[in-house]
């Protein structure tokens, strides 16, 4: 009888080389590859954060305000802000991560715009927001570098999203709080920051209420925190949507500045900012006996780590910027007991109590403000964590200014839509979870993309059912 010739490999066969077998706690085991990956993908979840992107007007948006491109071929510059975007959702830190996303053919299949990207073309994209004729900062100048018209549409992009956010989730107050963060960088052009090495030290301007950044701006390390925030405010304020009944700033030294100051009491704009412990408000404080000094009670559910007291001081500084009429500010001081420190042996512990003080135009109670104002801490501070380790902005794609301001502003427009998808659209149990925590539950699930009766079709396992629930109800919220 003849034999039945053997059937030819098919595409479900697998390779298993020779492996060696570690003791472990897992059951023994070996890796093999598969012949084909047609249409598997491990990212679908972030079909949905592409949606949004679009649903939210951000797209169109893109065209709208970007123009950079020189001659019309390759992705628009639409695309260019999409893909990057999608880059720091997706956990990537540098453009090299692009090939994940080629890599992935069942992402591809729906999502063509990796398949016409490299590299070395997105670092070229990055570099039309550079301009080399403004002038830069060096060694023993800081300058604070002005904004191309490329970097300019980035944020009026952002600006959009804040109004679609608003529109969708009003809220009638915005707590501004704002703060420079220093992000070492290890390439060369970039400049030595204060008590660090080579480092970049952009300025975020946080909207609390809504949990969205309103404004940022991209600063070499030498550029001290202190300088030109007034020019930062302004541009924060322009893209604050309309309808908002108060504004609020908090702020460190920093922005202690009188013309600062004024700036905002003249718009009406409540504020409570670190004030610097000059020599003139020490000794006003210094002048002040026991009777003066109230307990400053912790916060409500908080214990107190150590005795704080608090105090109202009748400072008036020296004010050029003041109009004739114009009240003076009101200073709050907290007295802290002495620095507890490791001594040597003989040597007598620390005396002498430390202050620190808060300058405002407000009229809350002395605890209410100090509380209030050092809120921030616990907002402005989780973002500059979040810039760094939930989307790529702790680390750099290029040695050019304008390129490295681009991907900064892409980052945060990254996160923001990540928290407007988490307002708008994902499960009141997920709201205020990291991104981190998102991608593992949401975004890197996998599955296959199929083509069925001219549409695909993104199957997901049996397994994978009630993320699939989730996956529904999100496409549904994004089309109201």
């Amino acid at each position: 009888m003849r034999k039945k010739p053997k059937d030819k490999a098919t595409k479900a066969e697998v390779t298993v080389p020779p492996q060696p077998i570690i003791r472990s706690s897992l059951k023994r085991f070996v890796y093999a590859t598969e012949r084909s990956d047609e249409g598997v993908t491990g990212l679908t979840g972030l079909l949905l954060a592409i949606e949004a992107f679009h649903a939210l007007g951000l797209y169109a948006a893109c065209e709208r305000e970007l123009q950079l491109k020189e001659r019309n071929r390759g992705p628009s510059e639409a695309e260019w802000v999409e893909l990057v975007t999608m880059l720091h959702l997706a956990g990537g830190t540098s453009l090299e991560d692009l090939r994940i996303f080629q890599q992935d053919d069942g992402l591809c299949r729906v999502w063509e715009t990796p398949t016409k990207t490299s590299a070395r073309s997105a670092l070229d994209f990055l570099c039309r927001f550079h301009d080399s004729s403004l002038e830069m900062s060096r060694p023993g100048k800081a300058v604070i570098v002005p904004e191309t018209e490329g970097l300019r549409g980035l944020g009026r992009v952002n600006a959009h999203l804040l109004a679609e956010v608003q529109r969708r989730r009003p809220a009638k107050t915005a707590t501004l709080d704002v703060d420079a963060s220093v992000h070492p960088c290890d390439k060369k052009e970039a400049l030595y920051a204060y008590e660090h090495g080579r480092a970049y030290q952009p300025v975020v301007v946080l909207w609390k209420e809504q949990g969205l950044i309103v404004h940022d701006e991209f600063r070499d390390g030498n550029v001290p925190a202190g300088m030109g925030n007034v020019g930062v405010l302004e541009a924060a304020l322009e893209k604050l949507p309309e309808g908002l009944s108060e504004i609020y700033v908090r702020a460190d030294t920093a922005l202690y500045e009188h013309k600062l100051l004024r700036f905002l009491d003249r718009k009406g704009i409540k504020f409570a900012i670190s004030a610097d412990l000059t020599r003139e408000l020490r000794q006003e404080i210094e002048k002040f006996d026991e009777k003066a000094w109230k307990p400053l009670p912790p916060r409500e559910g908080c214990k107190a780590k150590e005795e704080r007291w608090w105090a109202e001081v009748p400072f008036v500084p020296e004010e050029p910027e003041a109009h004739k009429g114009e009240r003076p500010f009101r200073y709050v001081a907290i007295r802290l007991p002495p620095k507890l420190v490791q001594l040597d042996l003989f040597e007598k512990p620390a005396e002498e109590a430390r202050y620190v003080a808060i300058v405002t135009n407000r009229d809350l109670s002395g605890p209410e403000l100090i509380h209030w104002q050092r809120e921030k801490c616990g907002t402005i501070e989780q973002i500059h964590d979040r810039l760094k380790h939930d989307v790529g902005a702790r680390l750099f794609p290029s040695g050019t200014f304008g390129a490295n301001a681009a991907w900064y502003r892409i980052a945060i427009l990254a996160l923001n839509l990540f928290v407007a998808l988490e307002h708008i659209a994902l499960p009141v149990e997920w709201h205020g979870e990291r991104l981190g925590t998102a991608r593992f539950r949401f975004f890197n699930r996998a599955g296959r993309v199929i083509r069925h009766a001219r549409r695909y079709m993104v199957v997901l396992s049996q397994m994978a059912l009630p993320v699939g629930e989730i996956y529904l109800k999100v496409r549904e919220a994004l089309s109201g």
